[in-house]
Formats: structure tokens, C-alpha cells, sequence
């Protein structure tokens, strides 16, 4: 009698190692699976950058950097750009987001009380094809997420800044290359008599 439950006892202890093991064995594999997706998505976002930036390559940058020899491929870039980009994202979307032609940028540093300014001014310049950035020197962009279209901005925030301290840090040229015009626009500017497509009409017939 003793030795049957031994035997079953021992029985139960192989099954649990066994359940353990099929379980180690399928969390490694979805591990490599992102892991394998990730790089890969890394790679083609590489190679697809390096054909459309002529400003310079990334074989270029890293001869010109030390201490970078040990990331990983696809970290380094000789150029960005402000672009919104999933994670995640097909081959057609990914085409999609790396169409650089008729791109447009709109700037403005911000604080909370010039809300309803920004909001009609960034309502204005989104139909014709503008990526937005607000930098937010009064550190307040908690109250900026009830307006529908910023999820589409970049939101850039540092407390007790000037607002020339944000353009001259983050609008390196390497990086609004792409853009045909950057507007860099003041918060309490109106825009009830302003149109960007007729103005972007003008300018691209004069220069």
C-alpha cells in the first residue's frame, strides 16, 4: 500500500515537471518570436531610411562615432524625422509613414491659457497635411488630452523654459530635413484670416 503511493505520489511530481517545462518551453518561443519581429521590423526600417535621407548614411555616422560599435543594428540613424510611428505595423503602412513628399511641420511652444488658441490654430493646419509638435513650457500637458487631435501631436514639455529653449534642442536639421516648410508659429497669433494650403500655394510659387 505504501509503495502504490509512492508511486502515484511520484507519478503527479513528473506530471507537474512536465506541465512546467511545456510552459518554460512556450514563453521562450513567443520571447524569440518578438525578439525575431522586432529586429526585423528594426532592419527593413534601416534600409528603407537609408534609400530615401540623401543627407548622409548611417555607415557614414558610426565611422564618425566612437563607442557605438556595440548597439544594435537599427538604433543608429544618420537622420530622423518627427514621424508617429506603431511598433507594430504592416508593410503597406510602413510604406505609408516613410512617404516624405509634401511634408509640412507645424511648431508652437504653448501654455494651458492659450488652450483655445492653439486648438483653432492646430484645427487649421492638420487638413493640409501638417505633423504637429507642441512644446509645452509651463509643464502642463495633462490638460491638453481632451482635444481630439492631440493623440495625432507630439508633445514636447519642460517646466520654467523660454520658448526659444525648445527649437534651437530639438529642431536639429538631421531631423526636419524631410519637411518642404516648418512653421514655427506663436501661441496668441490668430488664424481667422489665415489659410496654410493658400499659403503654401504662394510660397511654393515664389520660391
Amino acid at each position: 500500500m505504501f509503495r502504490k503511493k509512492t508511486v502515484v505520489s511520484d507519478g503527479g511530481k513528473c506530471g507537474l515537471k512536465m506541465k512546467q517545462l511545456q510552459l518554460t518551453v512556450i514563453v521562450c518561443t513567443v520571447m524569440l518570436y518578438i525578439v525575431y519581429r522586432t529586429t526585423n521590423y528594426q532592419h527593413k526600417q534601416t534600409e528603407m531610411e537609408t534609400r530615401t535621407h540623401p543627407f548622409g548614411t548611417v555607415k557614414e555616422l558610426l565611422l564618425n562615432s566612437r563607442g557605438l560599435d556595440g548597439l544594435p543594428r537599427g538604433i543608429i540613424h544618420a537622420t530622423s524625422d518627427l514621424e508617429l510611428r506603431p511598433l507594430w505595423s504592416t508593410s503597406s503602412s510602413r510604406s505609408k509613414a516613410n512617404d516624405y513628399n509634401n511634408r509640412n511641420l507645424l511648431v508652437v511652444p504653448v501654455g494651458i491659457e492659450q488652450k483655445d488658441n492653439v486648438d483653432a490654430t492646430v484645427r487649421k493646419f492638420l487638413p493640409a497635411n501638417f505633423t504637429i509638435i507642441l512644446f509645452h513650457y509651463d509643464g502642463n500637458v495633462d490638460g491638453w488630452w481632451d482635444l481630439e487631435w492631440s493623440n495625432e501631436a507630439i508633445h514636447i514639455v519642460a517646466q520654467n523654459q523660454t520658448k526659444w529653449w525648445f527649437p534651437k534642442r530639438f529642431l536639429h536639421p538631421d531631423v526636419v530635413s524631410i519637411y518642404d516648410y516648418i512653421f514655427l508659429w506663436d501661441e496668441d497669433l490668430g488664424v481667422e484670416h489665415f489659410n496654410p494650403r493658400s499659403a503654401l500655394k504662394s510660397y511654393t510659387s515664389k520660391f
